[in-house]
């Protein structure tokens, strides 16, 4: 899927900014001498607000850095079950294309640049996973070519590989309709990445295209995240027991949620599937080792990293095309925690 480009900001709509000269812009974002630190400030502060991007001709020289910085925040690796699976397809096929890869862990408390992106000793990034926009504009400054995985900003245009998002979650709720459930509830935090909203949409659409109404009282949206990523059923359990209603199934928007859901609903003597019926999103392993295994929508997760570094190799060649979404295919899997009703 195309999106559309922006225009490129140059050194000269800084300078006309700022009323300053070219060459005086050009230093301060080099940290050369020459400029106040004032000047020099004022110099990045704009660069940040207008988005610009450092296109000079020592990162275009690109052939002569093997070394790929793949970057992923602490929090997203707690979801260790999925990325992991991501993570290897990147490094086996970095490995066939003679790239290094170089990890970092993003610390979302203390947004620092690697310093390999700082002394440029890298020719391409691939950021797995969430990361706030704001510090995604500091690494775009660097104008070193950038691939998203698994999510996308919602207003900063940058290449990313993501999932069929829309269409999986409709499959599976496509999929509990025809075993004849209508009081279907979405399980998962819709808001807190691109990935979850878009399944949140697919959810909605494929209730509303087979004439099913959405009770929000059967929906649990805000606040539940971290729950999943921790396995905390005891406060999903405790969430539970506070409804007034509960549906006959539940689509969830990811694997790890819908285990930590059927944990909590176990410790309340609600059966999956006999009583409630729950579908999950990725095929994590965890599916097939939890009770009942998990009927879920998969994502090749392994294919996915290796089409984030095919992607990114086209981009390195490719620096003035437009920005683009990859989006991988998915498949229901049945396994035994959805029932006819």
């Amino acid at each position: 899927m195309m999106s559309s480009q922006k225009k490129k900001v140059r050194m000269k709509d800084i300078a006309d900014k700022l009323n300053i000269s070219v060459n005086a812009v050009s230093l301060a974002l080099n940290n050369k001498a020459g400029v106040s630190s004032e000047t020099r400030q004022k110099v990045l502060e704009i660069a940040n607000e207008l988005e610009y991007v450092d296109r000079s001709p020592s990162l275009i020289k690109k052939n002569q850095l093997n070394n790929i910085c793949l970057m992923i925040e602490e929090r997203n690796f707690k979801d260790v079950r999925f990325y992991s699976s991501v993570i290897l397809g990147i490094e086996s096929e970095a490995k066939k294309n003679n790239y290094d890869l170089i990890v970092t862990f993003i610390d979302k408390n203390n947004y620092t640049i690697p310093s390999s992106i700082e002394q440029k000793k890298v020719s391409g990034i691939i950021i797995v996973g969430t990361v706030d926009d704001e510090y995604l504009k500091r690494v775009l400054y660097y104008g070193i070519p950038i691939i998203q995985v698994d999510n996308a900003s919602f207003s900063i245009n940058t290449d990313a590989v993501l999932t069929q998002n829309i269409s999986g979650a409709y499959m599976a709720t496509k999929y509990l309709i025809d075993n004849n459930h209508k009081e279907i509830g979405f399980f998962g935090e819709k808001d807190l990445t691109l990935s979850f909203y878009e399944r949140w949409i697919g959810f909605n659409k494929s209730m509303e295209d087979n004439g099913l109404t959405i009770d929000e009282k059967l929906c649990l949206t805000n606040s539940i995240e971290n729950y999943a990523l921790k396995n905390d059923y005891k406060a999903v359990k405790e969430i539970i027991e506070k409804m007034d209603k509960l549906p006959t199934a539940w689509v969830c928007a990811n694997d790890s949620a819908a285990v930590t859901l059927i944990n909590a609903l176990n410790i309340i003597n609600i059966r999956v599937p006999d009583d409630i019926s729950v579908i999950g999103f990725d095929d994590i392993d965890l599916c097939k080792a939890i009770t009942p295994n998990l009927t879920t929508i998969r994502i090749n997760k392994n294919f996915m990293g290796a089409q984030a570094v095919r992607n990114l190799l086209w981009r390195m060649e490719n620096i003035d095309e437009p920005n683009y979404h990859t989006r991988m295919a998915v498949e229901l899997i049945e396994r035994k925690s959805v029932k006819r009703i």
